[in-house]
């Protein structure tokens, strides 16, 4: 019964009052395209229908605050024009898309780069190599002759007693008359057959000192890239918790506004 206006189950019922038969749910429902039939911002079309319904439910037994159902459907749209924009975001920030099945999720980048520049210096000493030799010698065997032909002579001249005709000292000249003679006449031949064997032996080593000096300069790039997802449910909330969780977000957010939407109804229960 209402008392000061007209409920607002009035204006819902009075679109479908001649058609028998019909469930509460059915009535709404008819009710709800007549109510609103104006536009007004909302986050999603999908949860139109759904947040129209949920209105006429909170407030379906309450009395408008205005005089007649006109002013109340232009007060109506006035404050959806208005606080719908703010209340959206409310409903955005809770239907960001996440699983509500999980309650966490981590990813996690490492990227390492390492550039080394290095310079190596090496020195190194030592005897390289070492040379040995030995030499020996063989045998010579031949045969040598020599003949040395010597031969003087030495004449002294007196008047003689008889003529001589013979040459003069070492054969140069003639002489006629000699006192006396001196004469030598040396024949010597010499012949050498033999054999000569010689044994040389000898030693020569080389060693050779070698120092090796080596720069080596080298650059390295390294890089390393690590990447981690991890994703689902950690804690002792059960599956069924989670899910009634992201139910009543939205909810939570549909009483905000209708506690805010009071305003627009006769404050007598």
């Amino acid at each position: 019964m209402s008392s000061y206006t007209t409920q607002l189950k009035t204006y819902i019922e009075k679109w479908s009052q001649y058609d028998e038969g019909l469930s509460i749910r059915d009535k709404i429902e008819i009710g709800r395209t007549k109510l609103f039939d104006f536009d007004y911002p909302l986050f999603s079309e999908e949860y139109r229908k759904d947040f129209e319904t949920h209105f006429i439910r909170e407030f379906y037994t309450r009395e408008i605050g205005f005089e007649v159902e006109e002013l109340f459907k232009f007060k109506l749209e006035t404050w959806l024009l208005i606080n719908m924009p703010y209340y959206n975001k409310l409903f955005e920030s809770e239907l960001n898309e996440y699983d509500p099945l999980s309650n966490s999720e981590m990813n996690v980048t490492h990227t390492k780069t390492k550039d080394t520049n290095q310079i190596d210096n090496r020195t190194s000493a030592g005897t390289q190599a070492t040379d040995t030799s030995n030499e020996l010698s063989s045998s010579q065997q031949g045969n040598s002759e020599s003949i040395n032909d010597d031969f003087n002579r030495q004449l002294e001249s007196n008047t003689p007693d008889s003529r001589l005709n013979i040459t003069a000292n070492d054969g140069e000249g003639v002489i006629e008359y000699a006192s006396k003679i001196t004469e030598n006449n040396t024949n010597n031949k010499n012949t050498t057959s033999g054999e000569s064997t010689g044994n040389e032996s000898g030693t020569s080593q080389s060693n050779s000192k070698v120092n090796q000096n080596e720069s080596l300069n080298s650059d390295k790039d390294e890089l390393e890239e690590f990447s981690q997802h991890r994703k689902g449910k950690i804690g002792v909330q059960s599956y069924a918790k989670l899910l009634q969780d992201h139910r009543q977000a939205l909810l939570r957010i549909e009483k905000e506004l209708f506690y805010e939407m009071n305003e627009l109804f006769m404050l007598v229960y």
